[in-house]
Formats: C-alpha cells, structure tokens, sequence
C-alpha cells in the first residue's frame, strides 16, 4: 500500500497484492467513476477518484473533454486512455512532467498482465511472444517495442531473478558457478573469440573495463587487428585529377 499527499490530506494506493477494506467499492472502469469512487486502475491498482471535470479545447473534433483526477495524476477520459497509479511530479497537467516511457520505466509494482508476462520469460518464450500472450494484443509490431521497454526496467529484471531462482538452485547454478565457467571458457576454448568474449564479459562483470575509453571493433565474430601494410598499398586512393575535381562538383 502507498501513501501520498494532496493539499496536507493523505490518501491510499492500495497495490494489486494489498488486502481491501471490508466493504470497500471498487468500479472496474474508471471512466464511469464520480467523484469520491474508489476505482481500478489500468496497472490493477485501486486508487480514489479525488476530481472531475470538463475542459475546453480550442482544437479538435470533440471541444469538450473530460478528466478524472487522483492522488498520483490526471488523466483524460477516453476509451483508447490508461490511468496508472505512478506518481507525476505534477499531478494536476495531462503530462504530468514525464513521458509515458519514464512511467513505465519508473513504476516499481508489477501489474497482473507483466506478472505473467515474466512467467512466460521464464518458461523459455522470446520477450515479444511473451507479450503476446500476456497483454490484450495481437500487434506484433507493437508487442515488440513494448516487451523492449519492459526489458529495460528494474521491476521486470527482479522478477525474473525471483522467477527464476527455484530453478537455478535445482540446477546447482550459482554466481560462483557461473564466473568459473566463464573463466575457464577464457582459459580452455579452443576458440580464439570464445576466449576473448569470455575475457571481456569476465572485465564486465568485475568492472575493469573503462566503457568510455575501450572500444573494440570486430568483422565477422573476430577480433580486428588492422590492415596490413600490403592491403593498406592495395587499398590507397588514386590520385585526385583535375577532370575528377571537376566533377565532384557537378
């Protein structure tokens, strides 16, 4: 459960896991919800309808359009429109001063469809077949750049560490299991770039590697060393005549 602040009074998120007060109302669709309603958010929160109102555009089909407003922001009324219980810095604007992407990217509660998304995860599907099967969609473009942000967030590789931790202990893999096995794949491969790979996810790991400085550059899965002079002969430019001058800028 959260709590957050509006005018000195403290009002309740309740989080999808929080048990509810005895005789608590929820209305599923928050876009039928009045003042003072008790409703359920788009992420599977239950938060309070604090305001509602019209507002006048200057543009657009439909002048006239409608708002709800909670402790945690304030959002248009529209069927194609998702409220969430992320906190806006401010909480009275559409914006909200954050993009939908920093929202999603900051939220730390999982909702009931990214819960099962992470459990596909974790039985072997692919992040975008995941969300297929986890979300209302059938857009596989858009499942794509959706499963691609969820990837990017601290709420979603916690989860997986948890879903996947029982199984991990069943296969006796561990932290230390895991670095011995790189460090002998960097030592035994009987692979040049194994070995490097290894080498340089074993510098990752432990961070010897300054990122801002060392930059490898690699053609075909092997580590590139230069030309040689040779190639470098080979490959010089011709001479630049005047007739060639002329015509590179025509």
């Amino acid at each position: 459960m959260r709590f957050y602040k509006v005018n000195g009074v403290e009002h309740k998120v309740y989080d999808p896991e929080d048990q509810l007060e005895n005789g608590l109302v929820v209305i599923e669709n928050w876009r039928f919800s009045r003042v003072g309603d008790w409703v359920k958010a788009d992420d599977d929160c239950i938060i309070q309808v604090l305001r509602r109102g019209e507002m006048i555009r200057k543009y657009g089909r439909n002048k006239v359009r409608e708002y709800v407003g909670t402790c945690t922001g304030t959002f248009p009324v529209g069927k194609n429109v998702k409220m969430d219980t992320s906190r806006r810095v401010n909480i009275y604007t559409f914006g909200g001063s954050k993009s939908s992407e920093d929202i999603l990217l900051d939220r730390t509660t999982l909702t009931r469809c990214e819960l099962v998304f992470v459990q596909f995860l974790a039985s072997g599907l692919s992040p975008r077949d995941a969300y297929l099967k986890a979300f209302p969609t059938k857009n596989i473009n858009y499942a794509s750049v959706k499963s691609s942000q969820l990837m990017r967030t601290e709420r979603i590789y916690t989860a997986m560490k948890e879903e996947l931790k029982p199984i991990c202990e069943e296969l006796g893999i561990d932290p230390k299991s895991v670095l011995k096995d790189i460090q002998d794949a960097s030592k035994t491969s009987e692979k040049e770039d194994v070995r490097l790979r290894a080498l340089f996810k074993l510098a990752d790991i432990l961070d010897l590697e300054d990122k801002n400085q060392t930059k490898v550059t690699q053609v075909s899965g092997a580590l590139f060393q230069g030309f040689s002079p040779e190639q470098l002969a080979d490959a010089e430019r011709p001479e630049l005549t005047e007739g060639n001058n002329n015509a590179s800028k025509t």
